[in-house]
């Protein structure tokens, strides 16, 4: 049986770049606002993909694990996750974090008119570990030079204006 280990999974002084941004003008969500009104907003702009190739390239070369027993536990980590969240288990995975299978439905006025197709938006929530929480608190920022900001949304539910 597996043992935890109390170590820390990053280096206490991390080389971490700073989180680049870029800002979008868009409606204005106070309650207050006036109407047509607009505010610019910080948006996460990414640099790049870390493929599952190079993420076990990276795993490896911190181990003794070759980068190919990386990508087989990887691999039945899915499906291991596939198989305990569809019987509606929380999946932790150490300082990672947890997922959970979610999903919504559309509702109806008696228990009895209820059907499983009403079942609509299935989604696995991802809830990072204490460790990653606590690493993105020492993030620094650095804006992206553009000529003019973009408006409206840049890319996806992380750009949100009160989630920043």
């Amino acid at each position: 049986m597996y043992k935890r280990q109390e170590t820390n999974v990053l280096p206490k002084n991390p080389n971490v770049m700073p989180a680049k941004y870029k800002l979008v003008l868009r409606k204005d969500m106070r309650k207050d606002a006036a109407e047509g009104s607009k505010l610019y907003y910080a948006s996460a702009n990414t640099t790049g993909t870390c493929d599952v190739y190079e993420l076990c390239d990276l795993i490896s070369a911190q181990s003794t694990a070759s980068s190919g027993d990386v990508k087989l536990i990887l691999d039945e980590l899915v499906n291991v996750m596939r198989r305990n969240l569809g019987k509606g288990e929380v999946v932790k995975v150490g300082e990672l974090g947890s997922f959970q299978l979610q999903f919504g439905s559309t509702g109806t006025v008696t228990e009895k008119e209820f059907n499983q197709v009403l079942i609509k938006s299935r989604r696995i929530v991802f809830r990072p570990g204490k460790l990653l929480k606590d690493a993105i608190k020492n993030y620094t920022f650095e804006k992206i030079a553009s000529g003019a900001p973009d408006e409206g949304s840049a890319g996806g539910e992380d750009d949100r204006p009160g989630e920043l």
